[in-house]
């Protein structure tokens, strides 16, 4: 899988970093008209993910938790609507730097949206199941956050399920701009996407 390199701007806020790292990724993903679902098996990520095109990758160090920390990514668009997955590989398997890696990642998620105040972000638990032979279940987080592009002043909606094991933190995310960040128009291939992500 061809893997593009770029640079993100630094900014104060460490947690600014994954967003960031999702509205480069929209630049660089294959735009289709429809969707192609097909299983994408990330040895270096660590996880299985059913994506709606051919992904694109990126890989950078990111300032996850106080930590600079190595992230890759993988992304599909289709129309306005970017499927990406994001990993943090951390340098221990360390319970606390787990949870001090999520927070970080849910932070930067969620400031970077644009949110409005009176539209506050949905949070639920969910079991993530892994891509292991019988599966693990895992115990992660899915949120919804809507709000307003602050490049563009467009609506957005991101819908992300948030969940770590051992080494790896992982976000699956669905960013939906425009039209589709409007309606649920698009429920049934955003469920499908979150549901068909499996950590190794």
């Amino acid at each position: 899988m061809r893997r593009l390199n770029f640079r993100l701007p630094l900014h104060s806020s460490a947690a600014l970093l994954p967003l960031l790292a999702l509205t480069t990724l929209m630049a660089f993903a294959g735009c289709s008209p429809r969707y192609d679902w097909r299983t994408i098996v990330s040895s270096d990520g660590h996880y299985a993910a059913l994506y709606p095109g051919k992904p694109t990758s990126a890989a950078r160090d990111v300032a996850i938790a106080g930590r600079k920390l190595p992230m890759t990514m993988e992304a599909a668009r289709v129309d306005n609507t970017l499927f990406a997955v994001g990993v943090v590989t951390l340098p221990a398997d360390d319970a606390a730097l787990r949870r001090d890696a999520l927070a970080s990642m849910q932070d930067g998620l969620v400031a970077n949206l644009g949110a409005h105040p009176e539209t506050p972000m949905r949070a639920r638990a969910v079991a993530i199941k892994s891509a292991a032979q019988p599966p693990v279940v895992l115990d992660g987080v899915e949120l919804t956050v809507t709000g307003v592009s602050p490049q563009d002043k467009s609506p957005r909606r991101l819908t992300a399920r948030l969940v770590a094991s051992g080494v790896h933190v992982y976000q699956a995310v669905v960013l939906e701009s425009g039209d589709a960040a409007r309606d649920g128009r698009q429920a049934e291939q955003v469920d499908q996407f979150l549901s068909g992500f499996h950590p190794f």
